[in-house]
């Protein structure tokens, strides 16, 4: 089972008060199968055999986005419209420098406000337009075997190209905290430039694993069963079932 986690960041607020406690919250697409569990917490259906082996593992998928930025269903290509300079020319570039392992670079595209307004590199109102970026996985659930994270490929250029996602083991019933740390950038003057630098945060949340016995979608039955299902007798052919 593909499970997303978004992470909503009121970016701003959370670089005024040095927390994302408060200024986070976590929205998944587990919702509608079991009541939430707690707080930023994540239901993961843990699925397993008639004879209690485990039947399937879930898959969870990280999604960090700022609440002031653009929509993650505009194409990556959208930013780049707004690019009118050639981008060797430093004056001209109005794309914000960033700080990435002690290196600084441009940003791949422009900075829009959530009305596609180009934000110039030097405003301070731009923070909430530099999406977050997710740099860790960790925690009890991690060191218990619980959790796996990897990183796998992204356009993004942000994020080095990768995004965070982790297989669950559904055996191990219950509930287990993770921590996600975040790096949201800020803009700091010096030599007459702007880079934005990235600053770390940390966000405690949690999955609970439930249990339940697998079905057959197409029988009901807790046995695999055979396909295909043999049609019923009261469906002729052409009708609508």
């Amino acid at each position: 089972m593909q499970i997303s986690i978004v992470a909503v960041i009121d970016i701003v607020t959370a670089l005024k008060e040095g927390t994302l406690d408060g200024n986070a919250y976590v929205i998944d697409n587990t919702g509608p199968l079991a009541s939430p569990a707690g707080l930023r917490i994540t239901n993961v259906p843990g699925v397993h055999n008639a004879d209690g082996s485990q039947a399937t593992e879930a898959v969870l998928n990280w999604i960090p986005v700022g609440i002031g930025g653009l929509p993650t269903t505009l194409p990556r290509s959208y930013r780049h419209r707004f690019i009118s300079k050639p981008w060797n020319d430093r004056k001209a570039d109005i794309r914000p420098r960033v700080r990435q392992h002690d290196k600084v670079r441009y940003y791949d595209a422009a900075l829009l406000s959530a009305a596609c307004e180009v934000l110039k590199p030097d405003n301070p109102d731009a923070a909430a337009s530099l999406p977050p970026v997710l740099t860790r996985i960790a925690g009890p659930a991690v060191e218990q075997g619980v959790l796996y994270p990897a990183l796998y490929g992204s356009p993004d250029l942000l994020t080095d190209g990768w995004y965070w996602s982790a297989t669950v083991d559904t055996a191990k019933v219950g509930r287990h905290d993770y921590t996600m740390e975040v790096a949201l950038y800020r803009p700091i003057q010096g030599n007459g430039e702007t880079v934005w630098e990235p600053q770390l945060f940390t966000l405690t949340c949690g999955i609970q694993i439930t249990s339940a016995p697998g079905v057959n979608g197409f029988t009901g039955s807790f046995a695999p069963g055979l396909l295909p299902v043999t049609p019923c007798s009261t469906v002729v052919a052409g009708d609508a079932i």
